[in-house]
Formats: structure tokens, C-alpha cells, sequence
């Protein structure tokens, strides 16, 4: 069982595959469990702009992201908060709250 973080990183350096970020973000279910609204008010401060066009971290797209079953069945699972410009194509940041 994947263990709550009480302290969450604030930025992962690791990028994910695409296949599985888009995933995550097309999960209406996943996303309708995890409004993005209460995330921007804890992480927002803390989140970077696009360094490739600047657009700033309010204006990126958020949303919630969880690796795919098999990385918690192999002990690699994360999830969190993922930020990405679309515009670039850019994973921003990763604000990881779940780790197994």
C-alpha cells in the first residue's frame, strides 16, 4: 500500500513518459477525486514558470498524476501534482505526495 508523505517534495527533477501523463490527465475519475483549486493554494508559491516560454505556473495546466499500476506493483509508484505547459509540451513540476 502506498505510503501519505507528510512532508511532499517540492520538485522532482525525474520527467515521466508521455503515454502515462496523458493517462492521468484524460482519468475524469482520477481528476474528479483531486481538484486541482486546493493543490495551487499549497504548491503555487513554490511552482516554477515554463523556463522555455515563461508562462507563469497560475497559467499552466494542472492536474493530477499517478503512475501506472505496474510502478506500485514494482515498488516505484508516484503520485501527485503535475504542472505542464502545453504550449512547450513540458513537464514543469512534479509536487510528489504518494511514494511506494
Amino acid at each position: 500500500m502506498p505510503e501519505r508523505r507528510e512532508d511532499p517534495e517540492d520538485l522532482e527533477e525525474a520527467t515521466f513518459p508521455w503515454e502515462d501523463v496523458a493517462a492521468s490527465w484524460a482519468d475524469d475519475r482520477l481528476q474528479s477525486r483531486h481538484p486541482a483549486a486546493p493543490a495551487k493554494k499549497i504548491y503555487l508559491a513554490r511552482a516554477l514558470a515554463c523556463p522555455d516560454c515563461g508562462t507563469p505556473a497560475d497559467r499552466l495546466s494542472w492536474f493530477y498524476f499517478k503512475s501506472p499500476e505496474w510502478t506500485w506493483e514494482h515498488l516505484c509508484g508516484r503520485a501527485g501534482w503535475m504542472v505542464v505547459c502545453e504550449r512547450c509540451r513540458r513537464q514543469v513540476n512534479f509536487f510528489c505526495e504518494l511514494m511506494n
